[in-house]
């Protein structure tokens, strides 16, 4: 349904976008652009994107209805025919203001939005000096409760009187950092619904004061009045307002214009077979001949003319954004690997009642190349010399200058063992105790292994070499490959080929996906990133450079170390080496 709110936004010559709010604002907000700024591309030089409008609702949807409302009235100004009524009939375009649009489902829904917005506006402009202050909205259910948390302001929610027979409503956000209150007002039969519209419509009026604007800019269409100054003459709980809208909806609206001397004049502006979206006008009853458009503004001349910006401009990362389709895999995964509250989400695990076999496969969570024709110990003698935690993190540069010399064994010793090596266990029943080491890992499975690609350190041959965590061995992988060649296939070559050493992280899905599922690869994920960044900070410490890199060719690497990048799969890299001499402080 989203999609069709959509077409009739750029039916009418224009475009969508999603505007990012605050966190603390709980809303959707939707921005009109010009239809050239519709793809939302990759745009490295930040592009100064016109706003149109801004839509603030509670969903995507509500968004998006009130950007057909005001693709439409913008296109009404830009054709310079701000009347329903003949042009020569100068009584009846009196103001020169554009007709209030509306947009829905049906018919009868986009009558009844056109005719509240006329309302609204008319109440705004009268003028507002008093209204009964709505009490307990804030402890409501749904969309109506609290619309900002954390702030320090509040929103004051009022009833305003009837205007033609129709409850008024307005909102008044205030914040301690606001020059001024900011004010909304809206009409609604059911006045619970209107409560709602207001908090919206006031919180549109906070997000525009947020985007850049000229400062001869126009005021965006759809002004929501100034009438911060209300005087309380009283107070209802938000609870004793009607529960439900009238059964006919529209058809008491209409009784309740007529009893008050007012009809509306609506025109249909779309095709039938879309989103519905009329033009009205309220008029006195005394008039009596019909309401024709400008034959311009006809069905059959649906495409819009060009209109102009009215002087807000986008915040910039709506420039540094992506097509959909580039992300959807990733963003069906995501919602699929939710935990949620409903029983099943994920298997119940309890090692007690595991046999004694699948017990001791949780404490051993390493690979073991026992028969490799190469093995170096890396148990190092001796505390290494290492830096301070506040040293570290002021010095740590993944770029930082690297020397043309050799790593120690002993240095590759001890970022491997405390990084990476076992140092405790826990007991888990019984007869199992489950090694720990010195990297957090999801239910201490441990779900990364390290492979190290050796070019210059002394006393280990040149080679991958895998890191058994348990035995603290290097364990030769592959010697057929230098590190020269292996860079070629990184986003970095050159800088590959400075390293003395690369480490492989290799996630290991299995291990981990029998007890988490689809939410086991974001621990995978997270397993990898906490090991990456010990590797890092125990490299900082012994006063070596340590270059995370993801810019690798996953089919060779995983080819390369002999997983098949399915069940097991290289997730990312880190460049070690020497820092030069003379960089001590870079």
């Amino acid at each position: 349904m989203d999609e069709d709110m959509l077409r009739c936004v750029t039916e009418q010559g224009f475009a969508a976008r999603t505007l990012p709010l605050p966190l603390y604002v709980r809303a959707h907000a939707e921005v009109l652009v010009p239809a050239a700024d519709a793809g939302e591309r990759l745009d490295l030089r930040a592009a100064d994107i016109p706003l149109l409008d801004v839509a603030v609702a509670a969903d995507r949807r509500g968004a998006l209805r009130q950007l057909v409302e005001r693709a439409a009235v913008l296109r009404i100004l830009r054709s310079g025919r701000g009347s329903l009524h003949d042009p020569r009939d100068s009584a009846d375009a009196r103001d020169g203001s554009p007709p209030a649009v509306g947009a829905g489902d049906s018919h009868d829904e986009a009558v009844t939005r056109a005719i509240y917005l006329e309302l609204a506006r008319r109440r705004a402009e009268s003028g507002i000096e008093k209204g009964t202050l709505i009490t307990g909205r804030d402890q409501a259910d749904g969309p109506e409760g609290v619309a900002l948390r954390g702030v320090d302001g509040r929103i004051d929610c009022y009833l305003l009187g009837e205007t033609a027979g129709v409850p008024a409503l307005g909102a008044v956000l205030r914040l301690d950092r606001l020059e001024r209150p900011l004010c909304a007002v809206v009409c609604d039969l059911w006045e619970r619904r209107g409560v709602e519209r207001a908090v919206q419509a006031v919180l549109r009026e906070f997000v525009v004061t947020t985007l850049p604007r000229r400062e001869d800019a126009d005021r965006a269409p759809f002004p929501h009045g100034d009438f911060h100054d209300v005087v309380t003459v009283g107070e209802t709980d938000f609870a004793t307002l009607a529960p439900r809208p009238p059964r006919d909806e529209t058809g008491e609206l209409r009784d309740r214009l007529r009893l008050h001397g007012h009809r509306a004049r609506v025109r249909v502006l779309g095709p039938a077979d879309r989103t519905a979206l009329v033009a009205c006008r309220l008029e006195p009853t005394a008039k009596s001949e019909p309401a024709k458009l400008p034959a311009a503004d006809t069905e059959d001349d649906w495409r819009p003319r060009d209109v102009a910006a009215l002087g807000l401009r986008a915040p910039r990362q709506l420039s540094l954004t992506y097509e959909r389709d580039d992300v959807r895999i990733s963003r069906v995964y995501h919602e699929n690997s939710k935990m949620r509250t409903a029983y099943g989400t994920l298997p119940v695990v309890d090692i007690a009642e595991m046999s004694q076999p699948a017990r001791r496969l949780l404490g051993q969570a390493y690979r073991d190349f026992g028969h490799a024709r190469r093995q170096y110990p890396m148990r190092p003698a001796g505390r290494p010399r290492l830096l301070t935690l506040d040293q570290v993190v002021r010095r740590r540069r993944s770029w930082a200058a690297m020397g043309d010399g050799e790593l120690t064994r002993a240095e590759l010793a001890h970022l491997l063992t405390l990084s990476y090596g076992t140092t405790g266990a826990a007991v888990a029943g019984q007869d199992l105790r489950l090694p720990l080491r010195a990297t957090p890992s999801a239910g201490g499975l441990y779900s990364s292994d390290l492979f190290v690609l050796v070019d210059r350190v002394t006393g280990v041959e040149p080679g991958l070499y895998y890191f058994h965590p348990g035995k603290r061995l290097l364990q030769l992988v592959d010697d057929e490959r230098t590190l020269a060649e292996v860079a070629e296939y990184t986003g970095y070559r050159e800088r590959a080929g400075e390293a003395a050493a690369m480490v492989v992280y290799v996630g290991a899905f299995r291990r981990n996906q029998w007890k988490y599922r689809e939410r086991g690869y974001r621990t995978v994920l997270l397993d990898c990133g906490h090991l990456a960044q010990s590797v890092v900070t125990t490299a900082t410490s012994l006063g070596l450079v340590a270059h995370p890199m993801i810019a690798f060719v996953d089919d060779y690497f995983n080819a390369y170390v002999g997983v098949d990048g399915v069940e097991d799969a290289v997730l990312y890299l880190t460049l070690l080496g020497p820092r030069r001499t003379g960089d001590e402080a870079a």
